[in-house]
């Protein structure tokens, strides 16, 4: 039985044979000795269900051998059934993990196969053993890395979702290894990001675990994403081709993502893009390019062409704040105020955009003398507007309750107010004169 698992293996590893197996009759289902198998499913039902998959080994490996397409997790749960018998042997008996540890990884990649033979999906099947080949027959890795590729060639946005991580861990270690260029390593990045935005958009209740996967890949990818790394690669190949406008995207992606933004070649790979074909994207390129050079009025200005051109509300409220945050830091508190409140209109539980305007409040004093207070009133305002930040977003809590505490220690004095024929008693409302709000009146205690 060893000879002929080693025979099929030889077989199995040709990668051409693995893509082109079909459906196939594999003969009757209960195998040559129906008692047997019946006897061997019995057994590797109760110990499949207790999960006891060091028991569970002999029996499985009875009916795969004897009767593959009794039930569909026979070749279905073979591989993850053997790699956990491998790993018990490892752990406890090293004399007998030393003595089958070939034997029980050709078994196991073979399940692979025998799984496309019997029931199809070839393509994904082939992603799943192109991870176990990698890791468990080093000998092998080339032949892997093909399997990988040809998966992900054909599956295309339908890859599943921890093909991208095992791809990539395997590139980067072939890449290590040098036996996978940095030029090939960037492109399958490349494919397998758009692979992933694509699915992070369409993946519906999959969506978390696609999320994971794009964390796990731009992690594993950032040694390799530094800005000096990103030009040195990529500036001849946006200088020879820089009409290029997918290629000159996937630049401008890569060096948002490695917070390049404040480059040189950032600015030309934005300006570029925005030549080419223009967009509220492109535009807010050029923004946060001038921004990372600290070109505050550029970049105003080109968040400002921009934001209304952008199509995703997410970014579109985001490109809002940032104009606020910008323009109060400029002293232009009105206009802080208004592009917080635009970003408020888009989602009214942006705490950051409350704390914006709670802060302009604060700047108002001098404006809002009109209250009849030297402008007090504001601080009023100030307060509710900080409580409101942090009750929509509590992990701003501790940036509202500073403003709170501040806003709180200039509250006007009931005695001073008295005197200044203030009209409305404590508790009462009242509309602050230059910001048109309505607020609670508070006296300092």
């Amino acid at each position: 039985m060893k000879a002929s698992i080693k025979t099929w293996m030889t077989a199995s590893l040709i990668l051409v044979s693995a893509a082109v197996f079909g459906q196939q009759d594999c003969g009757p289902k209960f195998g040559t000795d129906s008692v047997m198998t019946v006897k061997n499913e019995a057994m590797f039902n109760q110990y499949y269900q207790q999960k006891n998959y060091v028991e569970v080994y002999p029996y499985w490996y009875y009916l795969f051998n004897n009767a593959p397409c009794r039930s569909k997790r026979i070749t279905w749960n073979g591989a993850y059934i053997g790699k956990k018998y491998l790993k018990h042997l490892k752990d406890n008996d090293k004399e007998q993990y030393d003595v089958r540890k070939d034997g029980l990884i050709d078994t196991i990649i073979l399940t692979y196969d025998a799984r496309i033979k019997h029931w199809g999906d070839a393509a994904k099947v082939n992603a799943k053993k192109a991870n176990d080949l990698f890791k468990l027959k080093p000998a092998l890795r080339d032949s892997a890395m093909k399997l990988f590729e040809m998966s992900v060639s054909e599956l295309g946005n339908a890859t599943e979702s921890s093909t991208p991580k095992y791809y990539m861990q395997a590139a980067i270690k072939m890449h290590k290894k040098k036996k996978y260029s940095l030029d090939s390593l960037f492109m399958l990045y490349f494919q397998l990001q758009d692979i992933i935005d694509y699915n992070l958009e369409n993946s519906g209740k999959k969506k978390a675990k696609w999320v994971g996967t794009d964390t796990i890949v731009t992690k594993m990818m950032r040694p390799y994403l530094t800005c000096e790394k990103i030009e040195e690669f990529f500036k001849p190949k946006t200088d020879e081709n820089g009409s290029d406008v997918a290629l000159l995207k996937k630049v401008s992606n890569l060096l948002d993502v490695a917070k390049c933004n404040k480059t040189d070649y950032a600015l030309d790979i934005a300006v570029k893009l925005y030549g080419i074909e223009p967009s509220g994207e492109a535009a807010i390129g050029i923004a946060k390019s001038y921004l990372g050079k600290d070109d505050k009025d550029e970049a105003i200005s080109w968040y400002l062409k921009g934001v209304d051109e952008l199509s995703d509300s997410t970014k579109m409220e985001e490109t809002y704040q940032t104009l606020a945050g910008l323009s109060y830091k400029k002293s232009k508190y009105a206009e802080a105020r208004k592009y917080a409140n635009k970003a408020l209109a888009i989602n009214p539980n942006n705490g950051s955009a409350h704390l914006i305007i709670a802060s302009v409040y604060m700047k108002g004093v001098s404006a809002c003398n009109a209250d009849g207070i030297d402008g007090a009133s504001v601080y009023w305002a100030a307060a509710d507007k900080a409580l409101k930040a942090k009750t929509v977003d509590p992990s701003i809590a501790e940036q509202a309750d500073a403003i709170i505490a501040q806003a709180r220690g200039r509250f006007v004095s009931q005695t001073d107010a008295f005197f200044k024929n203030f009209p409305v008693a404590e508790g009462g409302s009242f509309v602050v004169p230059c910001f048109g709000v309505s607020t609670i009146v508070r006296f300092s205690k």
